[in-house]
């Protein structure tokens, strides 16, 4: 292979990324922010790939350059040694062809030089497109972490109104369920039912603490003179949040020990205990 040969596959090689590239740029388009982001990615990969092919092509120019300068000064001075020693005849012409070939390394020499100072051109072009692509993928990147913050505080707040429904909807539940009885006992009056038979009448506001949790049952610091009796379902919670239900089993005047049904969370010793969340 000539020089001649090397140096076209070197410009045709740098012809063929600069295309790659160009349509690559071309064929791309970004659909949202988080495609962008992953096309800016990719474009930097690419331009990264250009740009050490451009490097690599540039030096290997530049060695087929000094390679051309040094096979130049090699016929120059073999001409320069036929002209001291030539005589009439077939050396004129040998002369005449080192000439040429001269004349031809000193073409291709300049042309080389030329596509050498469009590859650098084309090399400072696709370093400052890969220092905005950088930019664009560092606001992507901070873009992306401010609504993931968002997300993060919206889950948030939805996990805290829906523990903030279920708690209502299972008091709702259980002040239907008190309708209910309180209906069966107007209805149990008004056939001559006394309050003796069926049971005191419906407790007023009940409040206590778990003062001991072992699996699922615990006991509380209160009994039936704050209102507690047998069969009784108390609220468990803890600040603002509903850990479950604690269905009274035994109790006694100062004290009651139950099981702790629809559990939520972990029950502790000092959750606070009631039987109305609302008063």
């Amino acid at each position: 292979m000539n020089i001649l040969t090397k140096i076209c596959v070197v410009i045709l090689l740098v012809l063929v990324l600069f295309a790659s590239f160009t349509f690559i740029n071309m064929a791309t388009v970004p659909q949202n922010w988080l495609a962008a982001y992953r096309q800016e990615q990719a474009r930097r990969l690419l331009s990264d790939q250009a740009v050490r092919v451009q490097k690599l092509a540039a030096e290997r120019a530049i060695e087929e350059l000094k390679m051309a300068n040094t096979r130049a000064d090699q016929v120059a001075s073999e001409l320069a040694e036929i002209k001291k020693d030539a005589v009439p005849g077939p050396e004129d012409l040998r002369t005449a062809a080192l000439q040429k070939t001269v004349d031809t390394q000193a073409t291709l020499l300049a042309e080389l030089k030329e596509g050498v100072k469009a590859a650098g051109e084309r090399t400072e072009a696709l370093l400052a497109q890969l220092d905005t692509s950088r930019q664009t993928i560092a606001d992507l990147q901070k873009e992306t972490r401010r609504q993931s913050g968002e997300v993060v505080q919206l889950r948030g707040q939805l996990e805290r109104e829906q523990r903030v429904v279920r708690a209502l909807q299972r008091q709702l539940q259980d002040r239907d369920e008190r309708v209910a009885e309180l209906e069966r006992k107007i209805v149990d009056l008004v056939h001559g039912v006394t309050g003796e038979e069926k049971g005191a009448a419906t407790p007023g506001k009940i409040a206590g603490t778990l003062t001991a949790v072992r699996g699922e049952l615990a006991s509380i610091n209160i009994g039936t003179a704050h209102g507690v009796t047998r069969g009784l379902k108390l609220y468990i919670y803890r600040d603002a949040s509903f850990v479950g239900y604690l269905r009274i089993d035994e109790v006694d005047e100062g004290e009651a020990a139950g099981t702790i049904v629809d559990k939520q969370l972990d029950p502790l010793v000092g959750d606070k205990v009631t039987n109305d969340l609302l008063k």
